[in-house]
């Protein structure tokens, strides 16, 4: 079976007021649900950058990039009459559930502006 997992990244330095966030989806090939999760963990704890060496920086800030977490796990489902169960252009492989305020944040979201968004899921 097929995942998308959905990883969640923060960038970590001294005195910061926000948390500045990476959401990375992986696609993922196990069994079953358990498999996938444990896989998709390992997979982004190696991601994971300390910057040991102080490479890595935020706004002139040394920084580090941790791995939070796997916010959710979503089997791909392979619709039969769209594909012979394999990957092709047009399959669906994962989705998010936000919440906005007006029809002007929609659009702006659209467009990849910042945009003050509730994730429901």
């Amino acid at each position: 079976m097929w995942y998308c997992a959905h990883a969640i990244f923060y960038f970590k330095y001294e005195r910061q007021g926000s948390f500045l966030l990476h959401e990375n989806v992986y696609l993922i090939e196990a069994g079953d649900d358990e498999q996938a999760l444990l896989d998709a963990k390992k997979l982004a704890m190696e991601s994971e950058d300390l910057s040991e060496d102080g490479h890595l920086e935020v706004d002139g800030n040394k920084a580090s990039y941790r791995f939070a977490g796997i916010r959710k796990l979503i089997e791909v489902q392979l619709d039969s009459d769209k594909t012979n169960k394999k990957f092709d252009s047009g399959v669906e492989l994962t989705y998010s559930v936000l919440v906005v305020d007006s029809l002007a944040e929609v659009e702006q979201l659209a467009r990849g502006e910042m945009t003050p968004v509730l994730y429901r899921e």
